[in-house]
C-alpha cells in the first residue's frame, strides 16, 4: 500500500526499476486497447492492421527508405554541427558576436519562402534536401549553443587566467572541450525537430526516396494502416537515435550522475 501511495504522490523519488515497471504495464494496456478495443467500423486502424501494413511496406522496400532518411539526416546533422559550432564558439570573440546573435534571431524567419531560390541554387534533389535541413537545424543549434556558452560561470574563466592560461587556450579548454557533452545534448534535444521537418523536405523531391516521401504518398492514398505504420517507424527511429545520443552524453565523466 505504501508503494502505491508513493507512485501517486508528487515530488517523491522512486527507484528506476519501478518507473520501468509502471511504464511497461501502461504500454501493455495501451497495446491491448489498440489491438482489441478499437471500435469497428472505424477509420482508426487496429494494431493487427498496422502490423500487416508494416510487413507489406517492408516487402516493398521500406528498408531502403529508412536508409535514405537516415543518410540525409546524418549528412545534414554533421554539416550543421560544424557550421553551428564554428558560429556559436566565435561569439566568444567580440568582433564575431553580433553575427552569431543575428543567427539566433533568424530562426523566426520561415525558410519556405526561400525554397525556390535554394532549389535553383543547389540544383534540387538531394542537395536541396540537405541544404534545407542544414539551415533549419543550424538556427536552433546555434541558439541553443550560445545560450549554454552564455551560462559559463565567470569564475571558471577567472581561475584559468589566474593560472596564466592564454585567452585562446581558455577558449579551447573551458568553452569547447569542457562543454563538449553539452554539444551532444543540444543535438539530441533538437533532433526531434529534424524528424518533424524531414517529411516536408523529402516530399519536395520524391525521386530520392525516404520515409517522408513515402508517408506523403501513402497519406494521399488514404491508406491509414500504412500511414500509422510509417509514423511508428519514424517514431521508433527517433527514439533509438535519442537513446543513443543520451548514452553518449552520459559517457562523459561529469555526467555519471545521470546514470
Amino acid at each position: 500500500m505504501k508503494t502505491i501511495e508513493k507512485v501517486f504522490t508528487p515530488l517523491v523519488e522512486v527507484r528506476k526499476s519501478m518507473i520501468w515497471t509502471i511504464g511497461s504495464i501502461q504500454l501493455c494496456v495501451l497495446l491491448f486497447t489498440w489491438a482489441y478495443l478499437v471500435p469497428k467500423p472505424s477509420f482508426f486502424p487496429t494494431l493487427g492492421e498496422v502490423l500487416k501494413a508494416w510487413g507489406d511496406l517492408w516487402d516493398h522496400g521500406l528498408f531502403f527508405h529508412i536508409l535514405a532518411t537516415l543518410t540525409i539526416c546524418g549528412i545534414a546533422t554533421v554539416i550543421s554541427i560544424i557550421i553551428s559550432s564554428a558560429i556559436a564558439y566565435s561569439t566568444r570573440i567580440p568582433f564575431f558576436r553580433p553575427i552569431g546573435y543575428l543567427f539566433t534571431k533568424l530562426r523566426y524567419n520561415p525558410i519556405q519562402g526561400f525554397t525556390l531560390f535554394l532549389a535553383m541554387t543547389t540544383g534540387g534533389g538531394r542537395n536541396l534536401q540537405v541544404t534545407l535541413l542544414v539551415i533549419f537545424m543550424s538556427f536552433y543549434f546555434i541558439s541553443a549553443l550560445i545560450s549554454i556558452l552564455d551560462e559559463i560561470p565567470e569564475e571558471d574563466i577567472i581561475r584559468r587566467k589566474a593560472e596564466r592560461m592564454s585567452n585562446w587556450k581558455i577558449l579551447w579548454k573551458v568553452v569547447i572541450v569542457d562543454r563538449l557533452d553539452y554539444l551532444i545534448e543540444v543535438i539530441r534535444l533538437n533532433l526531434s525537430m529534424t524528424f518533424m521537418m524531414i517529411v516536408s523536405v523529402e516530399a519536395m523531391d520524391k525521386s530520392q526516396g525516404g520515409l517522408g516521401a513515402l508517408l506523403v504518398d501513402t497519406n494521399r492514398g488514404l491508406n491509414f494502416p500504412k500511414v500509422f505504420a510509417l509514423q511508428l517507424t519514424i517514431l521508433i527511429l527517433g527514439i533509438g537515435l535519442d537513446e543513443a545520443l543520451k548514452s553518449l552524453f552520459k559517457s562523459f565523466p561529469a555526467n555519471k550522475k545521470y546514470e
